[in-house]
């Protein structure tokens, strides 16, 4: 039996732990749950695109995500992993817009995924699960308020990680040992995070010094991903 054999054969019990699904009974989930198809995806793999018109709701099984935010003017990003229990592509499959983030896999993921319709239709008929998605969605937006207020104070070294980070998952290489290829210049990077070529070549230094990254002609190595991440938070040491 393979992965997805397995997390097939106990979905139902995997689909208790997740946040949407709290205080849903054995036999509503089993229904829901063959609702579901079951995928794998490697590390490293785009799981969705900013901008795309598509509608699947994902729910990790196995492995682990990271999400990205970009606003409309490139600059501010926000950043996520979500860990096993977690679900995303709850919103396109509410309103039908383009996805608002970009998800990638951190590590060897394994997930069920709804369409849309069948995402919509379970809120209708399991009305615990509208009230979960609307307290989850809440907690989202509280925290989405801290984190934009902590973008506004950013040092240019966060920015150049998060940048870091935007170009590693755009290439499928957010994994440790990662490589970014045609990477941008000093110059060119400066004019994404709005500071200086000097600020900028600083940044890179200390990141090269600490151990973080590996720069080369037009390609960067991504040495250590979770204090890439931590930089990318402002607390990296």
């Amino acid at each position: 039996m393979n992965d997805i054999q397995r997390a097939r054969a106990k979905l139902s019990g995997t689909l208790a732990n997740c946040s949407l699904f709290s205080g849903i009974s054995d036999d509503e989930l089993s229904v829901i749950a063959q609702k579901m198809d079951v995928i794998a995806a490697p590390r490293g793999r785009l799981v969705m695109q900013h901008g795309d018109f598509t509608s699947e709701t994902y729910f990790l099984i196995s492995g682990g995500v990271i999400g990205q935010l970009v606003a409309d003017n490139g600059r501010e990003i926000l950043f996520t992993e979500i860990a096993v229990g977690g679900y995303f592509g709850e919103l396109a499959a509410l309103d039908g817009a383009a996805r608002s983030i970009t998800i990638s896999a951190s590590a060897d993921c394994v997930f069920a995924k709804l369409s849309g319709a069948k995402f919509r239709e379970i809120l209708l008929a399991h009305p615990q699960t509208a009230v979960n998605l609307a307290t989850d969605l809440g907690a989202q937006l509280r925290g989405m308020n801290e984190r934009v207020f902590d973008l506004v104070v950013h040092s240019v070294e966060t920015r150049v990680s998060i940048r870091l980070m935007q170009l590693a998952q755009a290439q499928e290489q957010l994994i440790q040992g990662g490589v970014i290829n045609d990477a941008p210049t000093r110059e060119g990077m400066a004019n994404f995070v709005g500071s200086n070529r000097e600020a900028v070549s600083r940044a890179i230094a200390r990141l090269n010094k600490a151990g973080i990254i590996e720069t080369m002609h037009k390609k960067v190595v991504i040495l250590d991903l979770d204090r890439l991440l931590e930089s990318a938070e402002g607390t990296a040491q």
